[in-house]
């Protein structure tokens, strides 16, 4: 079994060391502990050699308070050069400490992930996503010696296919220094983000499918024995789907591109072949399934068209070139509700958007 540590100041808030834990034999048990003085916290957690660490945001000693960061940084540099020792670090703390940490750009490289304590309480999976990470890091450690093409051995791709995914800032993953630098790559480009990988919702637009319908759940069974889900690190705590991989599979059904057909012809070909009742997903703007879907909203997150959507902003530049920009969709900007799912309309969007807002688009 792997062992974690939970660091926060709150005695009283040392249950969600047991909500963080899995049972089991390759489980992950988490230990709560209150912090001491930085130097000695820092050594005290290298000495113990965790699997797992996990830090609230801010943090009360008796000589002063401290963010988690330092700490963090501490730890990191230690990994940095005891590679075989590395482990995943993610922060977990009240909401409001979160917005504190949103804004903070240098603490971003130190932490795998974020996540809230109500989150922690009310969604369960997350303790998968942490046993994720330690199994993760473990993989990666284990083949950290590799020569050659390490990086495909981290996303677990096959010969013929590392030729697709190969982009250079993928093939610069060989060159990081230590696990952790990998991992956040990973995290937050590949799984984080659409376009290498697709998550369940872009899957179901690029197939035209409707998340509410029958036979969703063979559908993805199908895709499953079809390997086109993604295996390589992290994979137990986020699912995800190759994008190549379903383009693949998607041959099978059409002699032109899906993306060339209505959600209503697609579903209709898939229903055929693999003798499902899928339903087709319905345009949120148009009303009709005879739409051209292209992915998925990234604020309703229902399957959505290119031609019908509006870019959202982002404050900072895509690092890489395969990863897909956010899109919200024309229902979205007419209703408003993109606002409570933490979006803005990029500035280039301004002129469709007043518009769309006027009601000028339903004339």
């Amino acid at each position: 079994m792997y062992q974690g540590i939970f660091i926060d100041d709150q005695k009283a808030d040392e249950r969600f060391a047991s909500l963080m834990s899995t049972p089991g034999k390759n489980g992950l048990t988490v230990k709560f502990q209150q912090p001491t003085e930085l130097i000695s916290l820092a050594n005290h957690i290298v000495s113990s050699q965790p699997a797992f660490v996990a830090l609230n945001y801010r943090q009360q000693v008796p000589q002063n308070a401290y963010k988690a960061e330092p700490l963090a940084q501490l730890l990191r540099s230690y990994s940095s050069e005891n590679v075989d020792k590395d482990f995943p670090i993610i922060l977990l703390s009240h909401e409001n400490e979160i917005t504190g940490f949103l804004n903070n750009v240098t603490a971003h490289n130190l932490f795998d992930c974020r996540f809230t304590k109500p989150e922690v309480t009310s969604e369960p999976e997350n303790r998968q996503k942490m046993l994720s990470l330690v199994k993760g890091y473990r993989r990666m450690i284990k083949k950290w010696r590799k020569k050659s093409e390490r990086w495909a051995t981290f996303l677990a791709l096959n010969k013929e296919e590392r030729g697709v995914v190969a982009y250079q800032a993928i093939r610069e993953l060989d060159k990081l220094k230590a696990p952790h630098q990998v991992a956040q790559n990973i995290l937050h480009y590949v799984i984080g983000r659409q376009g290498i990988l697709l998550d369940k919702d872009n899957v179901l637009a690029r197939l035209g499918v409707a998340k509410e319908g029958a036979d969703v759940e063979t559908l993805f069974e199908e895709l499953k024995k079809a390997k086109v889900i993604y295996s390589g690190i992290f994979s137990e705590g986020w699912t995800r789907w190759w994008e190549h991989r379903l383009q693949g599979w998607e041959e099978q059904f059409c002699d032109e591109p899906f993306g060339n057909l209505t959600g209503r012809e697609r579903v209709l070909r898939l229903n055929e072949k693999l003798e499902l009742n899928l339903s087709p997903a319905k345009s949120r703007w148009q009303e009709h399934t005879d739409a051209l879907f292209a992915f998925a909203c990234d604020s309703c997150h229902q399957p959505t068209e290119q031609q019908y959507s509006v870019i959202a902003y982002e404050p900072d530049s895509l690092p890489h070139s395969f990863i897909y920009r956010k899109h919200i969709c024309w229902k979205c900007v007419e209703t408003g509700e993109f606002v409570e799912s933490g979006l803005a309309i990029d500035d280039g969007e301004r002129f469709i958007v007043e518009m769309i807002q006027n009601g000028e688009m339903r004339n």
